[in-house]
Parts: structure tokens; sequence; C-alpha cells
């Protein structure tokens, strides 16, 4: 994604934008997921619980390891460090990750279209929202390209983000 071109106003609307998605897109799916607490057959119970509570363990070991950069925008904060121990070193993004997670838990509980349509959308701005952080913090941490080379974004090794060997061209 090519930021360069994007104002410092812009990329808050965008940041804004995206973070509005997300929560409402959350928020919709959960809203769903409550008023299915009543019912009483649910067929995929445990792999929903395990969705959430694998999402909520994702987020807290995220919230470790970044706790001197944590925020909501993905506009990194100022002077704050490229992080790359804990969770980082598998996922660049492991808090996108736990939210898809607690997200298909709660679509699959909720058992609606609708809420499986807002999980798509999510993914979907998590995925945008991933690429427009990993462009600012190339502006911010030159060094951070190597590691954008090397870790996954959203899923743990995927598209050969796994390699141990880095030639550098």
């Amino acid at each position: 994604m090519n930021i360069q071109r994007f104002s410092a106003e812009r990329r808050v609307r965008i940041a804004g934008t995206l973070v509005l998605i997300q929560f409402t897109m959350l928020g919709v799916i959960t809203t769903f997921a409550v008023t299915e607490v009543t019912a009483v057959n649910h067929q995929y119970l445990a792999f929903e619980l395990a969705g959430v509570a694998l999402g909520l363990l994702v987020i807290a070991g995220a919230g470790i390891s970044l706790r001197p950069s944590l925020r909501v925008s993905p506009i990194p904060k100022s002077g704050a460090p490229l992080i790359e121990s804990g969770i980082y070193k598998r996922v660049r993004h492991p808090m996108y990750l736990g939210v898809i997670l607690i997200g298909f838990g709660l679509a699959g509980y909720a058992n609606s279209t609708i809420p499986w349509i807002c999980e798509l959308i999510l993914v979907l701005a998590l995925n945008i929202k991933a690429r427009f952080e990993d462009a600012l913090l190339l502006e911010i941490h030159p060094e951070s390209a190597h590691y954008q080379m090397h870790v996954s974004r959203i899923l743990p090794c995927m598209g050969g983000s796994c390699r141990t060997t880095c030639i550098v061209k």
C-alpha cells in the first residue's frame, strides 16, 4: 500500500473508518450471539467457545508484548518501538487474529447468516487495516521491511513467512 501520498488528515480518517467498521461488525455479531443465549441446542458450542477463548488468549498475549505501543488505531504511537518479541515473533498483527477468532466463535454461536456476513466484512477490514499499519510502520521503522518479509500478517506461517533464512538482494 503506497501511503506516501496520503495527508495526515486522510490517514486519520482512514484509520478511524477502519476502526469504526471493526467495532461495528463485532458489535453486530455480538448482538446476534447474545440473542441466542436462551437457545437450547448449540451443536458446535465447544468450537464456538474455543474460538472466543483462543481469541481472548491471543489478544492478552499481544497486549502484554505490545504494552508500550498499545492503541486501537492503526496509526503507530509516536516514538513507539517496533515490537518483534512474544507472539509478535509469529504474527505481525495478533490483535487482529484474536478479534477474528472471537468473531468466528460468536458468529457460529449466533447461528444466522448476517453475523457470518459481518465476520467476512470484519476479516476484510482487518486485513486492510493490517496493510495500512504495515505501511505506516515502514515509514517510522525502515528496518521493519525485514520483519514484514519474515513474519506473516495475521495467520501464522502464511505465504512463505516462516522462512528461517534471508537472502537480501
